[in-house]
């Protein structure tokens, strides 16, 4: 089918995610945010990279590991010189991965992730800035968050959550998702 127009959208947290984990400091499961700190350790003629999470409550630290027992020469350099002086870019792409997190199996704290909705390209002039019959607004949620969609979807048309199902029942919006791909596509069917 073609559309009028494809509009693009992409959400991006705002933070690094936050994990759940005990705390032997507090003595029970709470949440530990990233310090945008690495350690790196180097044992005789290998290095260790961990990414440094603190205890929100009580600052006991948990490392996360990145790289470990490698050989130095198997490093980007670029990427080395980020652990050294504690690349916050560096942190943030480490700290937003959820296959990261995975390898050092520790549980995000999905419930309070912070994020924006940016919309690419946004170059249209104020008239422009409606949407009409024919429009296809996909939503790239490449950091694959756990977000409700009826609220993406509400927070991208600026409607109630329950009028956004409205316009679902009466047929004129049709929203679906690809998960393999991670988007959310809405699809303009009548006048809204």
């Amino acid at each position: 089918m073609s559309y009028l127009r494809k509009i693009e959208y992409t959400i991006i947290p705002e933070e690094s995610f936050k994990i759940l984990r005990n705390c032997s400091g507090c003595g029970c499961k709470t949440a530990f945010h990233n310090t945008n700190s690495f350690r790196v350790n180097a044992n005789g003629n290998k290095i260790d990279v961990w990414l440094i999470y603190q205890c929100i409550k009580c600052k006991h630290t948990n490392n996360l590991t990145v790289y470990e027992r490698c050989r130095p020469e198997s490093l980007v350099k670029e990427e080395y010189k980020g652990y050294l002086r504690n690349s916050s870019k560096l942190a943030f792409g480490y700290g937003t991965d959820s296959q990261f997190f995975a390898r050092n199996r520790v549980e995000v704290d999905w419930s309070n992730i912070k994020y924006i909705i940016n919309r690419k390209n946004d170059m249209l002039v104020e008239t422009d800035q409606f949407f009409h019959e024919g429009d296809l607004l996909v939503v790239n949620n490449s950091y694959a968050l756990k977000v409700r969609i009826d609220k993406v979807v509400s927070e991208i048309l600026n409607l109630t959550r329950s009028g956004v199902k409205g316009l679902e029942k009466a047929g004129i919006i049709v929203v679906s998702e690809e998960k393999q791909e991670h988007k959310i596509n809405i699809e303009i069917k009548g006048e809204l």
